[in-house]
């Protein structure tokens, strides 16, 4: 990285606070200024907006009709793009942004590829899952269930490790 974009981003606020009033006021805006309104039980899930922001993609290049919801059928939905690039400002900004051996590229490949085909298949995020248990759904119950139980079984899978 260039010692000129280390020096730009070193100036920046370190604030917790300003950061987040600055992403509701600009999210606020862009809400108003290009009319978006997302729809019922569609949070922030990197499952959902990736697959909407490639189809979105695909749509207006190859003039695909895959499927877009009514949130990203106007605009691309950047949320990852903002995510990613926001973890390496904060990332370069605190003087974190480095490699780190996770254990095999395969591997983790393999692995983030199951957590975004079960994100997509089951519904999205967990919050998503929850209202549609809310609303009696059994596919949401069960999504659930798997939630929970994934989560039981990572945390008995990382206390095996740290033990070893």
């Amino acid at each position: 990285m260039s010692s000129g974009l280390a020096a730009r981003i070193g100036r920046l606020p370190r604030s917790v606070v300003f950061y987040g009033l600055a992403a509701a006021f600009l999210a606020a805006v862009a809400g108003q200024w290009f009319d978006i309104s997302p729809p019922a039980a569609y949070g922030i899930c990197s499952a959902c907006h990736g697959r909407d922001l490639a189809d979105w993609i695909l749509n207006h290049t190859e003039g695909t009709k895959l499927f877009v919801t009514t949130a990203g059928a106007k605009w691309p939905l950047l949320t990852v793009v903002g995510v990613v690039v926001g973890s390496f400002l904060a990332a370069a900004q605190n003087g974190e942004y480095r490699a780190v051996n996770l254990g095999g590229n395969a591997r983790q490949f393999v692995l983030g590829a199951v957590v975004m085909c079960t994100a997509l298949f089951v519904g999205g995020c967990p919050t998503r899952i929850l209202i549609c248990t809310g609303f009696g759904d059994l596919g949401g119950a069960v999504a659930l269930l798997g939630v929970g139980g994934g989560i039981v079984a990572a945390t008995l899978g990382l206390r095996w490790v740290a033990r070893r």
